[in-house]
């Protein structure tokens, strides 16, 4: 998904643009009608001139040029007049041997057009019709104007003022991105808090460095982890009374087992050994709520402090046997994308299950795929399962092996456990050390 700062870096810079094209276009129209209409006004005022210098001699009508513009003395120079009479035609000395096409008019009739002029130049012309009303015997005076020059100088203006707003326009589309990036600040502020609180280096969001708009997010956020931790709190006291709360009726029943060995010492024995599954499964127990009571709610599996301190745990409660676990993590993957809690619970039955069915070695290793999953693998030097078997590893209270301590639960609880977390998991033959190897499969 789109973020909301691209979106609205586009958006303004869009408005922007659209808002800037307009701007040129209203521009470029107007600066065009300002041009025509500044030539309009020039021809009219040279018409005028025209008119004042023209007057008659010997009964002749002559234009004395010594009163006009000195534009109309150079060859082509861009300023032209003519005036057409009935029996010849005057005409400026900047038209040299050309001749203006012109349609004879009548009194006081005026005509505004365009033409092609001499070298092929479009001109703005404008007539105008010189006689008495009502009589054929009229003239018709025509000033003339080079387009080429002014549309030169209007070139220039528009490039001018078009290369001063795509300045603009670049200046404000940054100035967007840089004040969008400022704004957001307070946000990846946030996003770096959230990382932290995941790595459990918090155990809140700062309200007061959180902008107003989105404070009663992290408000709800804030509150949601305080009743988690107050859960798992409660979760980890209910468990540590009910281990201490069954210590005294398990003494009396050492006691009984103790007085029935005088009288029955093989149905003592059979009982001894089940007083002790219990007492070593309410240690292991006491031992994970131990682990697990000081953890952030939303804290994801540390590696490899998380994974030592469940081996630290899993070597005391297998004092009796010699069990090297090594940890392989080539890549440095510093975190499991799994709650911590979760990831304990999970891998706290993993690795409980190789170290009891362990000879001497258990080996855990990390990697992240190229796919970008990470794959988690433990193994164990043990006699391992056999195909036929691999089925019934995860069924709830099938055990492989009645003489190994263990009510069957844990492999249960790991697919339980993967199922909700929506990770693949596998169970094959270890090739390194022949044993089981348990294989997790995790999106990151």
């Amino acid at each position: 998904m789109i973020s909301i700062r691209f979106k609205l870096s586009l958006w303004l810079s869009g408005l922007i643009i659209i808002a800037t094209l307009i701007g040129l276009f209203l521009f470029e129209s107007m600066l065009r009608d300002a041009f025509h209409d500044s030539i309009i006004n020039r021809l009219e005022e040279d018409l005028e001139h025209i008119i004042i210098a023209t007057r008659l001699d010997e009964g002749e009508i002559v234009i004395d040029q010594n009163q006009l513009s000195s534009f109309y003395r150079p060859a082509y120079s861009g300023r032209y007049f003519q005036l057409n009479l009935p029996d010849r035609t005057i005409r400026s000395r900047s038209l040299w041997d050309a001749e203006l096409q012109i349609e004879q008019l009548q009194a006081q009739q005026k005509r505004v057009w365009q033409a092609k002029g001499p070298k092929n130049n479009d001109m703005q012309l404008l007539s105008i019709g010189i006689g008495a009303p009502n009589s054929h015997n009229t003239a018709t005076l025509t000033v003339a104007q080079d387009l080429s020059i002014g549309r030169r100088v209007f070139s220039e203006v528009f490039g001018t003022k078009l290369a001063i707003n795509i300045g603009m326009l670049l200046a404000m589309i940054a100035g967007i991105f840089i004040i969008l990036r400022q704004s957001f600040k307070p946000v990846n502020q946030i996003q770096g808090a959230l990382a932290k609180l995941r790595e459990g280096e918090i155990a809140s969001l700062a309200i007061s460095q959180i902008p107003a708009e989105i404070r009663p997010l992290a408000e709800t956020y804030n509150e949601l982890l305080d009743y988690t931790a107050k859960q798992i709190e409660r979760s980890r006291n209910n468990l540590g009374n009910l281990s201490h709360g069954l210590k005294t009726p398990l003494a009396v029943m050492q006691q009984q087992v103790e007085a029935l060995g005088l009288t029955h010492p093989d149905a003592a024995i059979a009982m001894q050994q089940q007083l002790d599954l219990v007492h070593k499964m309410i240690e292991r127990k006491l031992a994970a709520a131990r682990i697990t009571g000081d953890m952030l709610p939303a804290a994801q599996l540390a590696v490899p402090k998380d994974f030592d301190s469940l081996i630290q745990t899993l070597h005391k409660v297998h004092h009796q046997r010699s069990i090297d676990c090594s940890i392989v993590n080539p890549q440095h993957i510093g975190r499991i994308p799994i709650h911590r809690e979760d990831g304990m619970e999970l891998f706290g039955n993993l690795l409980d299950n190789a170290f009891k069915w362990a000879n001497s070695q258990v080996h855990v290793s990390i990697e992240e795929l190229p796919s970008g999953v990470i794959l988690i693998q433990i193994e164990d030097d043990g006699l391992g399962v056999k195909q036929e078997q691999i089925a019934l590893l995860t069924s709830r209270g099938t055990r492989l092996d009645e003489a190994t301590i263990g009510h069957g639960l844990g492999l249960s609880i790991v697919k339980e456990i993967c199922d909700q977390y929506g990770f693949v998991l596998q169970f094959s033959r270890s090739k390194a050390l022949q044993g089981l190897n348990v294989s997790i499969l995790m999106s990151n």
